[in-house]
């Protein structure tokens, strides 16, 4: 490892801050996981210590991790695309094993901080200022790792529900359990109508959130297919999820309703319950 004191240059703090912005929206429209290491050396005096560390860390990164070096030239950030703050901890335990067992290196000791971002309510000179503060603790101790969580609670994402539905007890016990549902990282915010003219009329499907719409198959003013032509012919069908409620029990039908566009199509009567979870799974997926 002769050559570990050759360290090619490397991005400084003020050309970062830019690319921080742009995954910072990532985080809400794609729900990218960002992960921030920070590292400082821990008392040395020896010299080029600088390039060993930013060397050796150029070695131990992935093509996808990008590093950088703060405006004081005691610290490196590493920002880790699409890591949790689990994955950013095992590389930190794995370099530094690496450099407690390199003789060359043994005079290098460091200490980290962790700062898993699920949010963006997060500034970036608020995140360095966060992590600078950690690093400042204790001079004497070494190669500890600490966390900022700060920003690790994830968003909650508004989802439009809309029930179609002509017979009015059954829309409202629909409604009434809707309301009830807990999905994680979601929230729904439930409106019924009772035919499918009263629906188009109201315009809340024209909104960029993601809409859930259960309707029946058979309505009045609009049925519910000639709706779901609609939905699918529009520039934000892919924001629809349509659930298709039928007394008709025959392939045909489910058949027609799928070829339409209908995410599921259930059967009349149904166990609400089933509903429900079918829901839930249904919103697991798109947080994946």
């Amino acid at each position: 490892m002769d050559d570990i004191i050759i360290a090619h240059e490397i991005m400084q703090e003020h050309e970062i801050e830019r690319y921080f912005e742009i995954w910072r929206e990532s985080v809400m429209r794609s729900r990218l996981t960002i992960t921030a290491v920070f590292l400082k050396i821990a008392n040395t005096t020896e010299p080029n210590t600088n390039h060993q560390v930013t060397s050796f860390l150029q070695s131990k990164l992935r093509k996808t991790d990008l590093l950088f070096q703060l405006s004081d030239g005691n610290h490196w950030g590493i920002f880790f695309l699409q890591s949790s703050d689990v994955e950013a901890r095992a590389f930190l335990k794995r370099i530094f094993a690496i450099l407690k067992a390199e003789r060359k290196l043994q005079h290098i000791a460091l200490n980290a901080s962790i700062t898993e971002i699920r949010n963006n309510n997060v500034m970036f000179e608020d995140l360095l200022v966060k992590n600078k503060e950690m690093l400042a603790g204790d001079e004497q101790l070494t190669w500890t790792i600490t966390e900022v969580k700060d920003y690790s609670e994830q968003p909650t994402e508004l989802v439009k529900v809309s029930i179609i539905e002509q017979n009015a007890i059954f829309r409202q016990v629909l409604e009434s359990g809707l309301n009830r549902l807990d999905i994680p990282h979601f929230t729904l915010e439930v409106k019924n109508y009772e035919d499918g003219y009263s629906f188009l009329q109201s315009d809340s499907y024209k909104t960029g959130h993601l809409h859930l719409v259960i309707m029946n198959d058979i309505l009045p003013r609009k049925n519910g297919l000639e709706i779901l032509h609609i939905m699918r012919n529009m520039p934000n069908e892919k924001k629809f999820i349509i659930y298709m409620l039928s007394e008709r029990n025959s392939e045909g039908a489910a058949l027609n309703a799928y070829e339409g566009g209908v995410d599921e199509y259930i059967v009349k009567p149904f166990n609400l319950r089933l509903l429900e979870a079918k829901i839930k799974r249904t919103f697991a997926r798109f947080w994946l």
